[in-house]
């Protein structure tokens, strides 16, 4: 399934995978992000991962170094930054797919762990994205999810559940994200921010 955006998220991510792994952005951004979210994931087990919006690679790096025995899949729109995960090391250790998050390419149930950092305000469809996430995760399986929020405008009383659009883009709100969360299957047992603008949710399915 292609959406509206989806040729306008192609492109602009042909152009970002020039650069996606300089220093700047990862040790800025992305490095900062994964080191939480790994922290978030302190006594899970998982046999079977999957990165979704994986990019270049770099979360899935770290995830090979945690969990030496898991089985390991990405997935990204983007046949340019796959290109740039497959050039590295734990690239023989994944399985590394080209495709839609509304149309996810895994049988239901199929994994214990689903990571998804800064990439779900790209999904303007968020029922069905977040839909696909919640599917392929196993009973009990967890979702570790980093999204760029509208905070801190949801501090205003009323605007928690508030969603802003931008060409291509869909920004939510702390109450607008848990729905969304909740109505795919699983249960919110965490969101915090842990950078300005950017909130984990630590999801459980049912």
């Amino acid at each position: 399934m292609n959406t509206p955006s989806q040729p306008l998220v192609r492109a602009l991510f042909r152009a970002w995978s020039r650069v996606y792994d300089q220093p700047i952005f990862q040790w800025t951004l992305y490095s900062r992000i994964h080191r939480k979210l790994l922290a978030e994931a302190r006594g899970l087990h998982p046999r079977r991962i999957l990165d979704v919006g994986c990019g270049t690679g770099e979360l899935l790096v770290a995830l090979a170094a945690r969990w030496p025995d898991a089985e390991l899949a990405g997935l990204d729109l983007s046949p340019q930054m796959l290109a740039r995960a497959r050039a590295k090391a734990f690239a023989h250790r994944a399985e590394l797919v080209e495709g839609s998050v509304y149309e996810l390419p895994f049988a239901d149930g199929s994994f214990e762990l689903v990571t998804n950092t800064v990439s779900s305000h790209f999904y303007t469809d968020g029922a069905r994205a977040f839909g696909e996430l919640g599917r392929v995760l196993a009973p009990g399986g967890t979702l570790l999810q980093a999204s760029l929020t509208t905070w801190p405008l949801e501090l205003v009383p009323g605007l928690a559940r508030r969603v802003t659009s931008v060409p291509g883009a869909v920004y939510r709100g702390l109450g607008a994200q848990e729905e969304l969360l909740e109505r795919a299957g699983l249960r919110v047992l965490g969101a915090r921010l842990i950078l300005p603008g950017v909130r984990l949710y630590h999801a459980r399915k049912r």
